[in-house]
C-alpha cells in the first residue's frame, strides 16, 4: 500500500514518476465495493476522488490493499503510525491553484475566450465540482432573469442574498444576454441535472454541456 500525503486531492501520479500504464484510477465508491481479483496484478488502484478514512478493517487487512494508492491529509498521518512499517508514504509538494466557478463563466459569456484546460479538467472530471457549477450557473441565470422585472433590492431579499458585487455583475450580464438565451440555458441545465439523477457521471456529457451552454450564452 502507498499513501500520498497531500492537502489537495491529486488526479494523477506524474509527480511521483508513476506512469499511467502502471495504475488505474478508481473512485471511492468503486473502492468501497471492491472485490479481490482472481489473479495478482502489478497495476495499482489509485483512489483519486477522496481521502482515505482509516478503519479497523483496513488496519487488519493491509495485505488486501497492497496494490492500492490512497491519499490522506498530513493532519491524519498520525493515525497510521502503528501500521506505517507496512506502508510506503509519499509526500506531495504540488501546489494546486484555486479554481472557481467564475473561471468557467468568464469564458462562457465571452465569444473571444476559450476554456482553459486546467479549468475544464476540474469541472469535467469531478462529479461534485460539476454539480456545484450547475447550481452556481442556474442561480446566476435566475438572478439575471429576475432583473428584467424586479429591482435588485427585491431580488436579493427573495433570494436571501447580500446585495453585493453579484448584482453589479448580473446587471452587466442582463445588458448582454436576453431572456431567450437564459430560458434555453435553464432548460439545458435542468436536462443535465435530471440525467445525473438517473445515470452515472460521465465526463463526456459534462464537456458537451459546457460546449452547448457557451454556444447559447456567449456574446
Amino acid at each position: 500500500m502507498k499513501l500520498i500525503v497531500t492537502e489537495n486531492l491529486l488526479s494523477d501520479l506524474e509527480e511521483f514518476g508513476i506512469s499511467e500504464k502502471n495504475y488505474i484510477k478508481i473512485s471511492n465508491y468503486e473502492f468501497n465495493n471492491y472485490d479481490t481479483p482472481l489473479f495478482d496484478s502489478d497495476v495499482f488502484n489509485f483512489v483519486y476522488d477522496d481521502f482515505l478514512k482509516l478503519t479497523d478493517e483496513i488496519k487488519s487487512n493491509l495485505n488486501f490493499y497492497k496494490n492500492f494508492i490512497f491519499q490522506i491529509k498530513k493532519s491524519n498521518l498520525i493515525k497510521f503510525n502503528d501500521v506505517s512499517q507496512n506502508i510506503e508514504i509519499l509526500y506531495s509538494n504540488l501546489k494546486i491553484e484555486s479554481i472557481n466557478p467564475w473561471d468557467l463563466t468568464n469564458c462562457i459569456y465571452n465569444t473571444k475566450k476559450n476554456y482553459e484546460h486546467k479549468v475544464l479538467q476540474k469541472y469535467t472530471n469531478d462529479e461534485n465540482a460539476f454539480k456545484s457549477f450547475l447550481s452556481y450557473l442556474a442561480k446566476e441565470l435566475v438572478r439575471v432573469k429576475l432583473m428584467y422585472n424586479f429591482d435588485e433590492y427585491f431580488i436579493s431579499k427573495h433570494l436571501n442574498e447580500k446585495l453585493d458585487y453579484k448584482y453589479k455583475d448580473s446587471l452587466s450580464k442582463k445588458n448582454k444576454i436576453n431572456e431567450i438565451q437564459i430560458n434555453k440555458s435553464l432548460i439545458l441545465i435542468n436536462k443535465v441535472e435530471n440525467n445525473l439523477m438517473f445515470n452515472n457521471f460521465d465526463a463526456v456529457v459534462a464537456k458537451r454541456f459546457l460546449i452547448a451552454i457557451k454556444k447559447i450564452l456567449e456574446t
